[in-house]
């Protein structure tokens, strides 16, 4: 399925997201969290296609999956894969997952959706997922559309708050421990 830069990318995303607090919520298990995560950045992968962007900075610490505007989240085989994936490290808890994270209305208006981004542990706090967004929010921004993600770490907002992110929608909060899930968008450069 990937080339060498494609793993590269899911290495570092699995290495960035190994700490998560909802993907440690989704992928409870310690000892199988890293093939959750791998496995769930592959679905996506495969789902978006041609029009998915994965973008690693130039020092190779950092990646980010990109779904350009217009580009269905999952369906089909796509959306059952991610079942499949859920129900392998969930069993029983898969239903709770699911209805947990359903929970999420992205905008219905034309949007570039960042599904992740992620520096490796090592190298956080280095400017890299400024690096990794801001060529996007510049293009955005000429094409005159918003920017939707779920910001799965509280230490994350004030960062997306700098490039104008706002709250949208509901807070997603995970049963049992509170994490949340905080969906955000960053409005066209008209209605800011």
């Amino acid at each position: 399925m990937a080339n060498e830069r494609t793993e590269r990318a899911i290495d570092i995303i699995v290495d960035g997201f190994i700490d998560n607090p909802v993907l440690g919520w989704v992928f409870e298990d310690e000892a199988t969290r890293a093939d959750g995560i791998r496995g769930y950045v592959e679905v996506f992968l495969t789902a978006y296609g041609e029009r998915g962007v994965l973008d690693i900075d130039e020092g190779g610490e950092g990646a980010a999956l990109w779904a350009e505007p217009g580009t269905p989240q999952l369906e089909g085989e796509h959306a059952v894969a991610l079942v499949e994936l859920l129900r392998e490290f969930n069993g029983e808890r898969t239903n709770l997952v699911l209805s947990t994270l359903g929970g999420v209305k992205p905008p219905l208006e034309r949007h570039w959706y960042l599904n992740v981004i992620a520096a490796r542990r090592g190298a956080r706090s280095r400017g890299i997922g400024a690096r990794l967004l801001e060529p996007f929010l510049a293009r955005a921004d000429r094409e005159g559309v918003v920017i939707y993600l779920e910001s799965s770490n509280p230490r994350n907002l004030s960062f997306y708050r700098r490039y104008d992110f706002e709250n949208y929608g509901e807070v997603i909060v995970l049963p049992g421990v509170g994490p949340v899930l905080q969906p955000m968008w960053r409005p066209a450069p008209s209605d800011r």
